[in-house]
Order: C-alpha cells, then structure tokens, then sequence
C-alpha cells in the first residue's frame, strides 16, 4: 500500500503526541525501500520524518531498525534517527517517525583524500565496528559467522548464474574471489549493513563540514566488516578510499584483517546484482534491462580480472 504525504503526516500525529503537522512534502528512498516516507514540520516548527511500511517483510525491517537504533544511539558519538513514536496500522505494522537529524548526504565521488570528512568517516565506521557484537545479537539481528556469509555470496552467485543475464567473465572473477577461503578469514562485527553516501550526514560549521549523524539503518546486524566499505571502494576514488581505510584502522580497537577492502570491493560489484534481482521480483522490464547494463558495463570494466592480483 502506497501513502500519499497527508496520509504519512496523520500518521506521524497520531504517533508523537503534541506533533501538530502543517507542512509536508516527500522524502526520496532507494527504489527498492520498502516504505513510503515524508518530513512533516509541526506548529512549533520542528521537523520530523515518518516512515510507513509496504508490506509485513518492510515492517519487520523498520522494526528491526528501530531496534537498533534504540540500542546503539547512546552508546556511539554522532546523530542517529532515535524513534520518537509509532502508529499503527490497519493491514498490520507500525509507521515509525523521529526527529530530523540536521545536515544531509554527501557525493562519496567528490570526497577528496585530503578532506576532514574522511577521518570522520573512518573513526564512525570504527565506532560501529568496535561495539560489542552481544548487543546486537540480543536484539535478535541476523548473527553469521565468515564462512556462513562467505556460504551466503556463494549462494547469491548460484541465483545470479540461474538468471542467465549475468556476463560469465563476472560470474567466474566472483566464484574465484568467494572460493579463495583465505580472503575470507575476518571477525565479524556489528555493522549498518547498507551505508552509502546518503546515510552520512554532514553539517557545515563556519567553513568546516563535520559528521553529524549516520541513518538507514534497516539492514544492520553482526557480520562482515567489509560491508560497510563496499559503497567507499566503489564510489570514492582509490586514494580516497585507502586514507579512509587508515583512519579507520587506527581507532579500531582491534586490527583489521588485510582483505577488507578486497571483499569490500566484491560486495560493491555484488551490488548489482542486487540491483537485478529487485529488478526481476518487482516484474519492471525497464528495471531489468537497467540492471543488465549495469552488469555488462561492469564487465567490460574489470574483464577477466581477479580480484587478488
């Protein structure tokens, strides 16, 4: 069920008491999120954002995420999108909203290696990294040890092959990569599971920029490190990406394993796949034929490469 911007804006009234709407506009998501969302600003000019689910798998995921959220904003130094309230809904679920975190994304592309944002960026993923992986495994979050995430690419791999729309030089540069059991050998930890460029947000003060909060948290759970760099190797250029990685590794309580950024930068190719196969369960042709493209420019790019020279 889709909402339109008032329905979102009832909503996030009857979740938050005293939250008294009179603006509202939409608020852009991923294309294959599984809600609708809004900012509505109330009477006292404060601003919120509200958060209804698709279907019983996406009010699972926000739930989750709220979760989370609860259970980490205290224990980590930037912004996180703490709920404020929630509603219910008829079909089953509950919209959740939170106070809007100030600043907004940034374009990982532009980020320069000399940039203050990328300590930043470094020292928050470690941050996360560092938690106890306990918390998130009371919370009930998806736990895997490496070899069982390691089993579940594998396994993406074989759906990607039955798809027959995936170029074979990149089927065999990720079966290499995912049956080198060496690479593969990581502690996993608490990580956010989805972070790119929109999920880090940055507020300019005077003529510094700084990050301020860190959103999306739907897909977090205690896994590997890797994930959470798969969007950096991927969107930042490689310098960038290296000086992140090492300001990275020094706030780390424990030493990264040397395969990070490798792993980080299949799971980053593997994003296209994903990509696919929303593609193909959404039933879009145009998404599909999209996706393919993706895939062939990405193939034309690394060729037969391996991803351990």
């Amino acid at each position: 069920m889709t909402r339109t911007p008032l329905n979102l804006a009832a909503l996030a009234s009857a979740a938050v008491s005293g939250l008294d709407p009179v603006a509202v506009a939409p608020m852009s998501t991923a294309s294959a999120a599984p809600y609708d969302a809004a900012v509505v600003t109330d009477a006292a000019g404060r601003r919120w954002v509200v958060r209804a689910p698709h279907s019983a798998a996406g009010a699972a995921e926000l739930d989750a995420a709220s979760a989370v959220v609860t259970l980490l904003a205290r224990r980590l130094s930037f912004g996180m999108p703490v709920p404020a309230g929630f509603a219910t809904l008829p079909e089953g679920g509950r919209a959740v909203v939170h106070a809007k975190l100030g600043g907004g994304g940034i374009n990982l592309e532009e980020l320069g290696q000399e940039d203050p944002l990328v300590v930043g960026i470094g020292q928050a993923l470690a941050e996360i990294h560092n938690l106890d992986p306990a918390l998130l495994e009371s919370a009930g979050l998806e736990t895997y040890t490496a070899d069982e995430y390691r089993q579940r690419h594998l396994s993406d791999l074989d759906r990607a092959a039955a798809s027959g729309r995936v170029p074979a030089a990149l089927l065999s540069r990720w079966e290499r990569a995912l049956e080198n059991v060496a690479i593969w050998q990581f502690a996993p930890t608490p990580i956010h599971g989805g972070i790119d460029g929109r999920h880090l947000l940055v507020v300019v003060d005077g003529s510094a920029a700084r990050l301020a909060g860190v959103t999306g948290w739907r897909r977090a759970k205690v896994a590997d490190p890797a994930d959470d760099f798969a969007a950096i190797v991927r969107d930042c250029d490689p310098d960038t990406a290296t000086e992140i990685a090492r300001a990275y590794a020094k706030a780390r309580s424990t030493r990264p394993d040397r395969h990070l950024l490798t792993r980080a930068q299949l799971i980053g190719e593997f994003g296209y796949v994903t990509n696919l196969f929303d593609a193909l369960a959404a039933g879009y042709p145009d998404r599909v034929t999209q996706a393919v493209s993706w895939l062939e420019q990405l193939a034309d790019e690394v060729g037969g490469d391996d991803l351990i020279h």
